[in-house]
């Protein structure tokens, strides 16, 4: 049965049986601190073990958890899982296989991303990858909820919505898939009534449990993803997107994007204020490309959609995409691609 955003709203913000065990553990260590510990041994240890609650207190050794795809999903039919954090919960961290975006739908929460951290407003969507260790705590009635992702579904699902701006996806790509500490995306969305309206629509599928719910969730979560690009491609935090300029690496690509056809390194970096060698560094350690590798594959990509989907001649696509000169075009294609612009031409309209 579908609910109505009134409905849901109630199912949002109430309080279930584990919210309000976790609060009242919560009250009772900060009002009675002297007498916690007795009361923790009242508690009633088989409701915590077979409802997995935390109780820091009754733990005798450090708790750090981690959660394998096959132990979310083995029992559920598709790659999406929904879940409300708990409130009050004890703040632990833990890790997983799968993908979490965090979304906070009222209120705030600080979470930990490999020791750093961070507070979470209103309409902040915050992206950590698997094998990331965080943490998360609400102490108030602030909402926060959870969409679980499976790994392969993730990359498949939103990298697709990326395949016309190579320059994103080369930043989403490194930032999301890079082998350091810290990872993470923040869309800072703030009070965009259609974000809000699509998270709701999101959960509220996933609740009914209807007809092609698996599907419906999938196609949503693509469209979730193109409305964040779209609206708040420039609202965009990570562990690389800030300097002390203040100039984000979204904002520098989206620059290069528009550009690609004839501007030079030192144009860019003066563009945005920096010296070109400190340019040049941000923009390796920001993607994993080069500037020139970035204006490669943008060329190359534009060139690509215009072979498929006109009539255009090599000469006047590689005057297009900004190659003077069409041999180094011809040549760099084949080297890219294994084949000759005229080739994949017909590949693709095969």
């Amino acid at each position: 049965m579908k609910l109505t955003r009134e409905e849901f709203q109630k199912y949002i913000y109430s309080y279930n049986d584990d919210e309000t065990f976790y609060k009242t553990l919560y009250l009772q260590e900060k009002e009675h601190p002297e007498t916690f510990h007795e009361y923790c041994l009242t508690l009633d240890r088989k409701k915590i073990y077979e409802h997995r609650l935390y109780v820091p207190e009754l733990q005798t050794e450090a708790w750090y958890p981690y959660m394998k795809e096959i132990d979310l999903f083995h029992d559920i039919n598709g790659n999406i899982v929904l879940s409300k954090h708990y409130r009050y919960t004890p703040v632990f961290p833990h890790e997983h296989e799968f993908f979490e975006i965090l979304c906070l739908y009222d209120g705030t929460a600080h979470t930990g991303i490999q020791g750093i951290e961070h507070t979470l407003h209103t309409g902040d969507i915050c992206i950590i990858p698997p094998h990331t260790t965080h943490s998360v705590g609400i102490f108030d009635d602030s909402v926060a909820f959870n969409i679980l992702v499976r790994s392969s579904t993730f990359h498949s699902t939103f990298f697709q919505s990326l395949t016309a701006d190579s320059a994103l996806t080369q930043f989403f790509a490194h930032v999301l898939y890079r082998k350091t500490v810290g990872n993470y995306l923040i869309f800072h969305s703030g009070n965009d009534a259609q974000i809000h309206d699509m998270l709701e629509n999101l959960y509220i599928e996933y609740l009914g449990h209807a007809k092609y719910s698996c599907t419906f969730l999938n196609s949503m979560l693509v469209i979730f993803w193109a409305m964040l690009l779209r609206f708040h491609e420039n609202d965009i935090e990570s562990i690389l997107t800030k300097d002390s300029t203040g100039n984000s690496v979204t904002e520098i690509l989206s620059y290069l994007n528009r550009h690609y056809q004839s501007v030079t390194l030192r144009e860019a970096a003066k563009h945005f204020g920096y010296s070109t060698s400190h340019f040049s560094t941000l923009i390796k350690e920001s993607t994993g490309r080069t500037f020139l590798q970035i204006i490669r594959d943008i060329k190359l990509n534009q060139a690509c959609h215009a072979l498929r989907e006109t009539s255009l001649s090599n000469l006047a696509i590689c005057e297009l995409v900004g190659y003077e000169s069409p041999e180094h075009f011809m040549r760099t294609f084949k080297k890219t691609y294994g084949m000759t612009p005229g080739e994949y031409r017909k590949k693709n309209r095969e």
